[in-house]
């Protein structure tokens, strides 16, 4: 049985701390959950530091409780603009052209393509194998294979420094220290994608309150980008047009909201108060029409995304629309309408927690359970893991006392 994991999801409206190990079938077994209201970041940037201890205190708190464990430790995921992805090449010279390009050869190649400097003020998370050439000619794999030189091309995702170090700060105040961090959206599609649809090739859109970040997979990560909307810009949109609190708007949302409903009986009414107290009555298609005003605005940016980049012909599997902002009625059909091919709503698979952890809102915290549990990475050539000083298994033992 491997040691328990934890990990935070530091989020705009949460922090979530799970709990988890992976089982003899290798499903992924919650252990305890906490989680807590966050008001102290604001589209992923810490605007209120002790906000943010406190919200990170309460979540572990409550972990603990749940899981029975003394926790002194997670590892820690990061989103939003500071996270970005930059392609490398590197390649090794194969001595004697009648031997045939053994391990080691390999091993050179991924250890030059590691000498890449990554953007300055970077802190490098992950690195993946792009492809793989040998004197020039692309291959899948290069073992065994004969010639002169072995290049290799991989994508390095990177946070910036001072994001980085602003959650250690924050964590380290709230009593944890860092085992790791890791790219939220890359944890993410360990726990939604299937094998088939990482070869086929496939989008996550995990639309946050504050951003929405988006990630491309074919058969291993070729792109990383966040779309600077999430769901509060929705609730903030309510709140304006409506004259509501924001508070009575999210609840609005929450209750009523939805997108390409066409469906909908014209006649069908929702009743509000507005900030003066007073009920107000307002026409079903209005609503929707507010909401999904902003929400193609979002799915209008994943499609200039996927054009300017090239990507778009690569999703045979389509796009994948998890966190807690996908939970609207009717979004992969309205999805589908704007982006032209198959979208669907993401929830965790192969677990085994409450039901209520098996929802898009929670995917992003089952995802790091899943990528740091799984030391294969499960998302194909990682040649590097989250960052540490110690061993994997040397820092996921120090992270629990029992109780």
């Amino acid at each position: 049985m491997t040691s328990p994991v934890v990990v935070l999801d530091i989020g705009a409206s949460n922090v979530r701390c799970f709990v988890g190990e992976a089982d003899e079938t290798d499903s992924l077994k919650v252990l305890g959950m906490g989680a807590h209201p966050c008001r102290g970041i604001r589209r992923s940037a810490v605007i209120d530091m002790p906000k943010v201890v406190e919200s990170i205190r309460a979540a572990v708190a409550e972990a603990e409780r749940a899981a029975g464990l003394k926790i002194t430790g997670a590892y820690v995921g990061v989103a939003g603009d500071d996270v970005t992805a930059h392609s490398s090449r590197s390649a090794v010279a194969i001595a004697g052209a009648s031997n045939p390009i053994d391990e080691s050869d390999v091993q050179r190649a991924l250890a030059a393509a590691e000498q890449a400097a990554p953007p300055a003020d970077a802190v490098v998370l992950h690195r993946f194998i792009q492809s793989y050439a040998v004197d020039g000619e692309p291959v899948q794999n290069p073992l065994w294979l004969h010639g002169n030189k072995l290049e290799v091309e991989t994508l390095t995702a990177t946070a910036s420094n001072h994001s980085c170090t602003t959650l250690q700060r924050a964590c380290e105040e709230a009593g944890l220290d860092i085992a790791g961090f890791v790219s939220e959206t890359v944890a993410a599609a360990s726990a939604l994608l299937t094998a088939d649809e990482r070869e086929m090739g496939v989008a996550i859109l995990d639309i946050g309150a504050g951003t929405s970040d988006l990630a491309v997979f074919h058969d291993t990560l070729r792109h990383l980008a966040e779309i600077p909307f999430g769901g509060e810009d929705i609730t903030r949109d309510l709140s304006v047009v409506l004259n509501m609190s924001p508070r009575e708007a999210e609840e609005l949302k929450r209750q009523h909201g939805a997108v390409c409903c066409t469906e909908v009986d014209a006649e069908d009414t929702v009743t509000f108060h507005t900030t003066a107290g007073r009920p107000h009555t307002i026409i079903q298609q209005q609503l929707n029409a507010i909401i999904e005003a902003r929400q193609q605005e979002i799915l209008e940016f994943v499609a200039h995304e996927l054009q300017r980049t090239q990507h778009a012909p690569l999703l045979a599997a389509g796009l994948i629309c998890t966190g807690g902002g996908a939970l609207l009625r009717n979004l992969d059909r309205l999805g589908e309408e704007v982006l032209g091919f198959p979208v669907r709503l993401g929830v965790p698979r192969d677990i085994v927690a409450p039901e209520q952890v098996q929802d898009p809102a929670c995917a992003t915290a089952i995802g790091l359970l899943r990528f740091v549990t799984d030391t294969h990475g499960r998302l194909g050539n990682v040649i590097q893991a989250p960052p540490a000083e110690e061993g994997f298994f040397d820092r996921l033992a120090r992270l629990f006392s029992f109780l």
